[in-house]
């Protein structure tokens, strides 16, 4: 069941990043930016970015991330104050927050090296799951990183 989900999921957000989105402008899993954040200037612009990251995510399963290659980032630290009440609108829709609530549930299970998940790295890093908003993978040279959007 959860390898149909996840190939359900996979197909879908797929679908919608191939129909929806334009060539994200370049930024550096270094020193991320605004354009790194998810869009949820509006509802559906959000759910066309979980889509996305939800596809992204499950395909971490198949993936070794070591804990240093996660990053976690909080929105206020990339995004203007006028940008984040915006966010926050966005974010008290029900269909999105339930939808956020399912890429909480699938990252919180992805294996990091050494048998932890980063859900671990991010209790240890005083950040609930619960807190995420969104994700960003970038392959660094054939490494996968990890930013971890919080509010």
């Amino acid at each position: 069941m959860k390898s149909l989900k996840s190939r359900v999921l996979s197909g879908v957000g797929a679908a919608l990043v191939a129909l929806s989105l334009s060539a994200p402008a370049l930024a550096s899993w270094d020193a991320p930016v605004k354009a790194d954040a998810p869009d949820y200037t509006n509802v559906a612009a959000g759910l066309v970015s979980v889509a996305a990251q939800l596809t992204d995510t499950l395909d971490l399963n198949d993936e070794v991330i070591n804990a240093e290659h996660i990053k976690i980032v909080y929105l206020q630290d990339v995004l203007n104050d006028a940008d984040i009440d915006i966010v926050e609108d966005t974010l008290n829709n029900l269909i999105l927050n339930l939808q956020i609530l399912n890429l909480q549930n699938v990252l919180k299970d992805v294996d990091v090296a050494n048998g932890i998940e980063i859900g671990d790295v991010l209790s240890n890093n005083d950040v609930d799951v619960s807190d995420v908003v969104g994700v960003k993978v970038f392959d660094v040279n054939g490494i996968k990183k990890l930013l971890v959007f919080v509010k």
